[in-house]
């Protein structure tokens, strides 16, 4: 919810658009003008604060929520958190983009696995796995959802993304910069090749190429979007 806060309020949003909100802890806490959420499954009682204080809940998957969104709706600062996988996760962001302006920004969460059990699919399988094996209780999971990186490297060079891997959680920022990005071509061999066979795209892979994600802390991140757009 830190990133969140900070980029909120050094962007001005006023409409934010969250999938994958589960207990609502991090939609709920955070205090921008109009909040829009989706989860199939609201873990808490949200009837109670739908349409109160600036606030759109949905309880239904996010296929459905965009589907039925008006081509006119757009967001400020969208956080996609939903199904762990990266074909879902793909489609949310392509979602998002069409529901998005050009100052917009895209946090995605779980696009760097803490270990090779949080890559599985299935949460309760990557659990018992993590336990089986080393002895571990310990409920991180992030699926698949990295594989979503290669796609958005081929498939769209004109957003630029950096990976924040320090202070919490991996995250990913997306955004459009108001410059075009400078061609790299081996960047680009790169995640083609993962792109062919994303099958083959395991953790091991994952550590080989992890410049892909342009990882960074924190500070940096912030600071590089917040440059690039313009900001403070």
């Amino acid at each position: 919810m830190r990133r969140l806060t900070q980029l909120a309020d050094a962007l001005g949003c006023r409409r934010y658009l969250e999938i994958g909100v589960n207990q609502g802890n991090t939609f709920l806490a955070l205090a921008i003008e109009e909040r829009v959420g989706v989860d199939p499954q609201l873990a808490f009682d949200w009837q109670r604060h739908d349409g109160r204080d600036g606030i759109e809940l949905h309880a239904c998957s996010s296929d459905e929520f965009f589907a039925a969104l008006s081509a006119k709706q757009h967001f400020d600062l969208i956080f996609i958190d939903g199904l762990h996988t990266y074909e879902q996760t793909y489609r949310d962001i392509l979602h998002a983009l069409l529901h998005s302006h050009r100052r917009t920004v895209i946090l995605i969460d779980d696009t760097l696995p803490s270990d090779v059990f949080s890559t599985m699919r299935d949460q309760q399988a990557c659990i018992e796995a993590r336990h089986r094996v080393s002895g571990v209780v310990d409920a991180s999971w992030h699926g698949d959802t990295y594989k979503v990186l290669p796609l958005l490297t081929v498939f769209h060079p004109d957003l630029r993304l950096l990976s924040l891997v320090d202070g919490g959680n991996p995250q990913t920022l997306l955004w459009r910069p108001p410059l075009p990005q400078p061609e790299d071509p081996l960047r680009t061999l790169q995640a083609m090749a993962a792109v062919q066979n994303l099958a083959a795209a395991d953790f091991l892979w994952l550590l080989t190429n992890l410049q892909l994600w342009n990882p960074v802390s924190e500070a940096e991140g912030l600071a590089t979007l917040l440059q690039d757009l313009g900001v403070g």
